[in-house]
Formats: structure tokens, sequence, C-alpha cells
């Protein structure tokens, strides 16, 4: 046997296996240029494994670099990821390729300082448990070897924490899990002012895998935890790799990203409640579609995490690893919930959303690149963010802030929305948005039964449009359009409608046969709770919101309606300083200085001096000149402005189950006489009644 064939079957022995699973597969063979002196030496190699190069990363690096052998995959250390914004770092964030160099312990980067550089090395240990990516920073305080020099660290938030005057050694614990190793006898090892910086992730381990699980270098992940330089046999997560003869050489199968379910464990789950997007998933029926752009792995057609992160030489270079740098694009080749179109307000590149920092509670850091205004990940972090309150959690729907805070943090005084909700809410008479904060739940029944109120009932965010003014008198109902757009609704007929075509049909979700309405403000003769069955025409009157109304004469009519108008709940129910009521604040039942969140005055109390103003409400459509006359109804004016008696006593303004006119007697002050309680009408202005009201006797009085 020749010398040179005796030294090959001693280096393969070294390598610890058989000689025909090693060196066989292109292009790591002796057919080509790479030969296996080629990365190993036979005596004497400076790295483990015989290796000719100190260090897995240098080893492949010889190669993968500009120049080499490999120069078409370069591997440059500049390209490993950190992250974006959400781990504050001291160095530049950037790089398009996984790391190759860290661990669940972190990063660590010397950053120098001092006159004369510290010899000394640091290395992090154990497995960071926080819930934010954070940054350490250590700086020496006093010069020394390991185990004299001092030093302290600062990290950032959110997460934080602190240490002074701690001494160097081998495993001084930081918090959270991670430790650091201080390495160099020296007396000047570790000079005062010299800094590292660790940079932290949550959610990370070290592989479980034993054959990843052998391939680490001093805790950390190396090329070769992931490679095996020597072998095709498993198969990679791109099947165009398969097809072109080369398997990436993948340590174990990677088809269906079981090694980023391994180190990223705590990612790998089926629903987005368990707090990160869903992988080991098909795309499910409903607001989803086949992605067109994504990969699919090509064994069980499901999303991985390798559809929407490259693992090396991705496109975007910003170090999520995405494989586009627009977000919103890459979110919508999978999900149509949203209108990724410049009608939907939220998601304009021009006018849309971009987080200004939580205020309300949450942690998540603002946005500061202009190129994310419109983007999903505004309000969406697709690997969750905690709940600041409760920190073991994230918060709902892989939100970056609790239900309506999460709308109030743009829609406040500090915008940067220019509708200022927050001041609505603060008013007299609200929709209660802290009722049951964070009990809406998209896959709720339409009519809501749990009680509660979030913006999401009525509003939704993917596809909300502008609206400048709310439409005046028409003869169709008011369209669930603008800010109403794309949210479900009820019908007339108590069936669910998605996306609801008009606007009482939203309202109906909570003010129809939802059971859990509160107690109306007045005791009425005939229930008027269910607005439903008020507005779907079989009642005897009512306003006009869904279908015309049946009185053919309303004398009163001004401004352009008329006995065949429709109208919107919101021309009665609508902020009080809002454009419909010359005002500069939002359209909308947000909030009212009126109660029952009306535009415009309607006063329900008795005993007060009459004026027009004091029922403005009414007079926005109905003349109160026609109606203070015979013309109308000859006892409005003894009744209103002579007995300053409220218009709400004897009328319903939704309407009336049992009689014409919107008669609903207030029963707390119109009582039966002799236990009759009754309106009757004869013809226009004419009528009788037989009741007790205001301590008066009315025994089948005629007018």
């Amino acid at each position: 046997m020749s010398r040179q064939r005796l030294h090959v079957l001693v280096l393969l022995a070294a390598l610890g296996a058989p000689a025909s699973l090693r060196a066989q597969d292109t292009p790591h063979d002796a057919t080509t240029s790479v030969q296996c002196t080629s990365c190993h030496n036979i005596h004497g190699g400076p790295g483990t494994s015989l290796t000719s190069g100190p260090g897995n990363a240098n080893l492949c690096r010889s190669c993968h670099m500009s120049g080499g052998l490999a120069s078409g995959k370069p591997m440059n250390p500049a390209a490993q990821a950190f992250p974006g914004s959400t781990l504050p770092l001291v160095a530049p964030k950037g790089g398009n390729s996984h790391r190759w160099n860290s661990g669940p312990a972190g990063h660590i980067e010397f950053l120098g300082g001092a006159g004369v550089a510290s010899t000394g090395t640091l290395a992090p240990l154990g497995a960071y448990g926080g819930v934010y990516p954070k940054t350490y920073t250590l700086t020496v305080t006093s010069t020394g070897a390991a185990g004299a020099a001092t030093f302290a660290w600062v990290a950032t938030l959110p997460g934080g924490g602190s240490g002074t005057g701690l001494l160097t050694g081998a495993n001084v614990p930081l918090d959270e899990g991670v430790s650091v190793q201080f390495t160099g006898a020296s007396a000047n090892a570790f000079q005062a002012g010299d800094a590292w910086t660790l940079q932290v992730r949550p959610g990370l381990r070290s592989p479980g895998d034993p054959v990843m699980a052998g391939k680490l270098e001093n805790g950390q992940i190396m090329c070769s935890t992931c490679h095996d330089p020597h072998s095709q046999e498993f198969l990679p997560f791109d099947p165009a790799a398969r097809s072109g003869g080369s398997n990436h050489f993948m340590r174990i199968t990677n088809d269906t990203g079981q090694m980023c379910s391994d180190c990223h464990a705590a990612r790998a789950v089926t629903s987005a409640a368990a707090g990160s997007h869903p992988v080991g998933v098909g795309i499910p029926a409903g607001a989803y579609k086949s992605p067109g752009n994504l990969p699919l792995d090509a064994t069980l057609n499901q999303v991985q995490c390798q559809t929407c992160h490259q693992v090396h030489n991705g496109p975007t270079t910003d170090g999520s690893l995405l494989r586009t740098k627009d977000v919103t694009v890459l979110c919508a080749d999978c999900h149509t919930l949203a209108d990724t179109g410049v009608t939907a307000r939220h998601m304009s590149p021009v006018f849309g959303v971009i987080w200004p920092g939580g205020q309300y509670g949450s942690t998540f850091p603002a946005k500061v690149d202009a190129s994310q205004r419109g983007s999903c990940a505004n309000c969406h972090q697709p690997h969750g963010w905690p709940d600041a309150a409760h920190p073991a959690s994230v918060y709902p729907n892989l939100l970056v802030e609790q239900g309506g805070n999460l709308c109030l943090t743009c829609h406040d005084a500090n915008g940067p929305a220019t509708t200022n909700l927050q001041a609505e809410f603060s008013k007299a008479s609200k929709h209660p948005l802290t009722l049951a904060p964070g009990r809406h739940s998209a896959s709720e029944p339409a009519v809501v039964v749990d009680r509660h109120v979030d913006c999401g009932d009525c509003h939704n965010p993917h596809q909300a449009q502008v609206r400048a003014s709310l439409p005046g008198p028409a003869t169709a109902p008011r369209p669930a359009a603008g800010p109403l757009t794309g949210v479900r609704g009820v019908t007339l007929d108590n069936a669910e409608v998605n996306p609801a075509a008009f606007e009482y049909q939203i309202c109906l979700r909570c003010h129809g046969d939802s059971p859990g309405q509160p107690a109306p403000s007045r005791t009425r003769q005939f229930d008027a709770r269910n607005l439903r069955l008020q507005f779907n025409g079989t009642g005897a009157s009512f306003h006009p919101v869904a279908v015309a109304g049946k009185s053919a004469n309303v004398p009163s009519l001004i401004n352009g309606w008329s006995k065949t108008s429709l109208m919107g709940c919101t021309a009665c129910h609508n902020n009080n300083a809002g454009p419909a009521n010359a005002g500069l604040g939002p359209n909308g039942p947000h909030g009212s200085a009126q109660p029952s969140l009306l535009e415009k005055a309607y006063d329900a109390t008795t005993q007060t001096p009459y004026s027009e103003a004091k029922y403005a409400l009414c007079f926005k459509c109905h003349s109160a000149a026609v109606v203070m006359s015979p013309q109308s109804f000859q006892e409005h004016d003894k009744h209103v402005r002579g007995g300053n008696y409220a218009c709400g006593i004897c009328h319903d303004p939704h309407g009336s189950s049992g009689k014409g006119r919107l008669i609903n007697f207030d029963t707390q002050i119109v009582q039966p006489f002799n236990g009759k309680l009754e309106w009757n009408q004869n013809g226009p202005s004419h009528g009788n009644c037989t009741l007790t009201c205001h301590g008066e006797p009315h025994t089948d009085y005629s007018y």
C-alpha cells in the first residue's frame, strides 16, 4: 500500500466515519479542485478534526469568500444578521445571513475604548430566558487579569438591568439566565475603559437533535452545526437545490424546516394564539391564499420558517432575513384580509400608519424608517410582542399593543393620526372601550353575546378608508363605507353579513338581538331594546333607518328630508363637535358631550323652559314652527312649550312597535287610568287618549 493511500485512510479514520461516506459528494469531492487536504492536515492541524484552519467558520470561509474556490457563495462575517428595530444595538444593525457564531447565550463583540486594547476574551454562557431582545454593554472598570479586574454592565430597554463593581471570573451571572466567562491570565488582560456588547434574543435554545448538538463550537453554532461538508444525503428546504444535484450539505433533513424548528422551538407553533406566526400548517380557508412568490415546503406543502425567511444571502440586509424588504408585500402573498392598495388608509405608503412607540403600556419601540409607513409590521410582529402587563404572554393576534390602546396610540392628542379619538372617549357619553378590554375576537359571533366595545367591532383597520363627510337624505340605507369598510354586520333577518353593506347592520351587532345590552334609560310601554325589530318595517312606526317610514303625512320635514328618505344611525348618534355639527373633531359615535352619543341637544328632562336649542336634534330635520303648530299636532305647543315636557315622554325616537307617530310612552310619567293606557290616531292631527299624565287623568280625551 502506498504511503499516500495510507495517509488518506488514517485521515478518514480520524474523522470518525467510513471512507465510503466521506468526501463523496460534489463539490467537496476529490474530482474537483477541492481535495481532502484542502481542508485537513494529516498531522498537526491547527483546528479540530485535523482541519487546516482554526475555527470552523474560518475553515469554511477559506473557500466561501471573494476570490476563493466558492466565491459564488461568499460567507462574509459582516453579512451575519443583527436583527432590526426590535433589538436595540450599539453596533449597526443589518446582515442578510444567519449567524454562525452565536447561540442561546447571545453574540458578543469587542468595542474597545481603552488606550491599550485588552488581550483577554469574553464568552457568553447559559441561555437567555428574558422575553425582550436586548443588548448588554460590559465595561471594564479596573485593569487586571481575569479574577482581579472589575467590570460593570447595563442592558437596553425594554428588559433593562445593570450591575456594578463585579469581579471578572469564569462564570459571572448577569441576569435572565446569561453569564459571561472572562479568560486572560496577564496582569493587563482587561484594560479599564474597554467594553463589549452582548446581544441576546428570546426563544432560542441549543439544538436538541444529537447530531446537530454534537457540532457546536464553545456552545455556539458554527457552519458545521447545520452543514455536513462530506455528505449530500439529507434534503434541504429548497426544492430547487435538489433538482440541481446539490442538497446544501444538510447535517440533518431540513425539507420541512426541522433545523429552524429545533433551535427556534419557541417559534415552532401551529397557532398564533401560542404567540408566534404558525408554521407546519397548510394555507387555511377564508381570508388566505396560496402564495405566489413565497415557497411552501415541497414535502407537506405547508408554511414553514423558510417560507418567509431566507437563511443565507437573502435579499434584505436589515438582519430580518426576510425574503422581501416590503413586509406588506410578504404578508399579502398569503393574507387577503388587508386592502394593500392606496384606498385603505392604514396601509397607504403615503398616509398610512407608522408606529410612534407605545404610549399606553406597550414597550414596542417606535418605527423610524419612513419606508415602513403603512407596513403590517407597525401593528403586528410575526413572532409576537410581550404584553407589558403580563410579560409571560404576548398581545393577542400578534399585535404590539392591547385592543383599543393600539388604536389610541396613534389616534390621540399626540398623533400621528389627525383624528384625536382619545378625546372623544373621554367625553360624558361614549362607547365604553374600557368596559371589557381585550375581549373582542375576530372569531366571535356577529351578534355580540359577551358585552364589550372595541375599535375592531366597528372598524376593519385593514380596509378602513377615509370619508370626509356623512351623507344626508337618501333613498337607500346609509352605506357601510369609509371608516366602516369591511366590517361584519347583522341583517334585518338577524343573519350575519360579511362585509356589512349598510351602517345600521354594524350597529345591530350590539343593538339588535344581543343579550348583553344595558337597561334602557326610560321604561317604555312597548319593549324598545331590540333595534332590529324597531327598524325592520314590521312595527307601527319608526325612524327610516333601514326601510322607508310608514307615515304619508310628515309636514314638518326640512333640509331635503321627505317621507321617502332614509337616514343612518349616525344622522343622530354622532360627535357633537364633528364636521356634521360644524366642528373640527372626527365623525362617528365615539363620544359626545350630549347624552346617548347624540350629535345635537335632545333634552330628556322635564319642567325646564322650552327653547328650540333644547331639541336641536329634532329640529335638524323637522321645522320647529311646524312641529309647534296645529298642522302637526295641536297639543305639542301646550305640552312642550307651555308645560315644558320633553319630547321623549311620549315619543320613542327609534320607533314604536304598537303605535304610529313614534308613540311609546315613558311609563314612569305616563301611567294608566283605571288600568287603561291608550292613544289612538283618528286621522291627520286627530286622535284620542286614555291615561294619567302629569297627575291629570285623560279619559277618552279627543283632540
